[in-house]
C-alpha cells in the first residue's frame, strides 16, 4: 500500500514547492530570440548594417539591446504569465509563483546589471518592459520540464526573448529558492 501512495506523496510535494515560487531545474541550452518590430509607422531611423542586433555598441535609448544599453537600463517588471498546465498550481499559490517570478526576475537582473534601475512607470521613456514568463509542465512527474522565459521590450529595438528549459526534479531540489535559481541563470545568458 505504502509504494502506492508514494507517485502521490511526490506529486504532492513537487506541488508544494512550486506554490513556494519554486521554478528552477536541470538546465537544457539557453535561445536567445530576437524577433523583428512590428512594422513601423513612420520610417524607421537608419542603423548600422555591421552590428549585429543584439550586441550592437549604441548606448542610445533607442536600438539594438546592447550589453551597454542593458548595464544602465530602466526596467520595469510586467505582470508574469504562467503558460501550460497552470491549474497545476492552486489560486493562492499561484499568487505565490507569480510574486517570486516578478521578485526574482527583478533581483535577478539586479545582480547582472548592478547599474540596472527599476520603475513601476511604463510611460517612462527609454524603459525596457520584462515579462517573466513560465511554461508549466503539463503533469508533476519527474521528468517534466518547466520552461522559463523573458521578454524584453524596448522602444526602437526588435523585442529579445530568452528562454530556458528546467527538468521538474531540479526545481524540487531548490526549493524555495527555485526561482532565483532560474532566473539567475537566464540572466548569465544576456550579453
Amino acid at each position: 500500500m505504502h509504494d502506492r501512495l508514494r507517485p502521490a506523496l511526490m506529486a504532492l510535494s513537487l506541488l508544494a514547492s512550486l506554490s513556494l515560487g519554486a521554478v528552477s531545474a536541470q538546465t537544457t541550452p539557453a535561445q536567445v530570440t530576437p524577433t523583428a518590430p512590428p512594422a513601423p509607422v513612420q520610417p524607421a531611423p537608419v542603423q548600422p548594417t555591421s552590428a549585429p542586433p543584439v550586441e550592437a555598441t549604441s548606448t542610445a535609448a533607442s536600438g539594438p539591446l546592447s550589453r551597454e544599453r542593458l548595464q544602465t537600463a530602466t526596467y520595469i517588471i510586467l505582470p508574469p504569465v504562467v503558460q501550460g498546465n497552470a491549474s497545476l498550481i492552486g489560486g493562492s499559490d499561484m499568487q505565490s509563483v507569480l510574486g517570486a517570478m516578478s521578485r526574482d526576475s527583478q533581483g535577478a537582473l539586479h545582480r547582472r546589471y548592478p547599474g540596472a534601475h527599476f520603475t513601476t512607470d511604463a510611460s517612462m521613456p527609454g524603459v525596457v518592459r520584462v515579462t517573466p514568463q513560465m511554461q508549466a509542465p503539463s503533469a508533476l512527474v519527474p521528468w517534466a520540464n518547466i520552461g522559463a522565459r523573458w521578454v524584453f521590450q524596448a522602444q526602437g529595438a526588435p523585442d529579445l526573448v530568452l528562454q530556458q528549459n528546467f527538468s521538474l526534479w531540479t526545481v524540487y531540489l531548490h526549493r524555495a529558492e527555485a526561482a532565483n535559481f532560474v532566473f539567475d541563470q537566464l540572466a548569465q545568458r544576456l550579453p
